[in-house]
């Protein structure tokens, strides 16, 4: 009989918690059918992923495109790789995002003039930078300068935008994260934490933007072939490149066109492969829903599922970390062991 009650409790409590959110607010963003003459702006433009994003939107959807990143000399060049023919729909600028707001919004009502006084109604933050090194090799400035870039740069360059969106009620904002703003990676402390923030502010911002018709979409890609990623390989540790290896390596086109597929449907998060899904089962938390996928992860994260989830990932890292020279190293067992 006693049993009988506390199976009947545990049922009842499942089935509460199912409910909950089934029934919890759902946001119903409108699909972006037509994306010619869209103002896109995207910073960190001039190559890997926001170079791929900048050449599907102008080349595939006619829109008209800001690029904003620090190196002017590569600006150039991507400038002219993407339109030779001095397109007007192209704006390349040269601006420091993480430095200060003021330059930051200058730059936005600059772009805004250039594209014929068309606002923005697509930002996406694209610009970072990273340091792969364990903490105790890690500077005070750099840990700086990555919050600067990855974190700060986004805020000012969504606040400058969000003006112009809210007064026409209606506006999509993109956060790239990672994988690495999932969960924590040996090597990548300061990297990790610049990425975790962004997730935080998007949940936030979300709650914030849905009465005024905008929407977020937090991206958490894998590891991408790009310039950025052959630079980091020099330096990166071995036991984060063993890590990081679990997850596979995706070409920037791939990435840029599930970011651009998940933004035209206002989809909260965009992940790739069943990696991403099942990390993002582990950790949605009760980040807002706007997919029945994502409500899936919702409830899967809530179950006994996430611990299954969890074994799977666990031995799978713990058996590439076994594969390695490293296999005896303390610090792939404490990172594995996280999840």
């Amino acid at each position: 009989m006693l049993l009988a009650i506390i199976l009947a409790c545990i049922g009842a409590f499942a089935l509460l918690t199912i409910l909950i959110y089934l029934y919890r607010p759902l946001y119903h963003p409108k699909y972006l059918e037509d994306l010619y003459d869209c103002h896109v702006v995207i910073t960190g433009g001039s190559s890997g992923i926001g170079k791929e994003l900048a050449r599907l939107f102008l080349n595939e959807y006619g829109s008209r495109v800001t690029i904003l990143a620090r190196n002017s000399e590569r600006l150039e060049e991507c400038r002219r790789d993407l339109s030779p023919n001095l397109s007007e729909r192209l704006l390349c600028l040269s601006v420091d995002i993480s430095q200060s707001y003021e330059e930051v919004e200058n730059a936005i009502q600059h772009a805004i003039r250039h594209h014929q006084d068309k606002p923005v109604d697509i930002l996406i933050n694209s610009a970072a930078i990273f340091y792969a090194r364990p903490f105790d090799q890690t500077k005070p400035e750099e840990f700086a300068e990555m919050m600067r870039i990855n974190y700060l740069g986004s805020v000012y360059c969504t606040q400058a935008c969000l003006p112009s969106m809210k007064r026409r009620g209606t506006g999509r904002i993109v956060f790239l994260s990672s994988q690495a703003g999932q969960l924590g990676v040996f090597g990548y402390t300061s990297y990790c934490s610049t990425k975790y923030a962004l997730k935080g502010l998007a949940e936030s911002l979300q709650m914030e933007l849905e009465r005024e018709n905008i929407y977020i979409t937090l991206v958490f890609p894998p590891d991408t072939d790009t310039p950025g990623l052959k630079e980091e390989n020099k330096s990166k540790p071995k036991e984060t490149q063993m890590i990081i290896e679990t997850s596979g390596l995706l070409s920037a086109e791939q990435v840029a066109k599930k970011i651009i597929q998940s933004t035209r449907k206002g989809s909260f998060t965009c992940s790739y492969g069943i990696n991403g899904f099942l990390l993002t089962c582990l950790t949605c938390g009760a980040q807002p829903v706007t997919t029945k996928t994502q409500l899936t992860s919702s409830i899967v994260q809530r179950s006994g599922s996430s611990y299954c989830i969890s074994t799977v990932f666990i031995g799978g890292v713990g058996m590439a970390c076994c594969q390695s020279d490293l296999c005896n190293a303390a610090q792939p067992i404490h990172q594995v062991s996280i999840l």
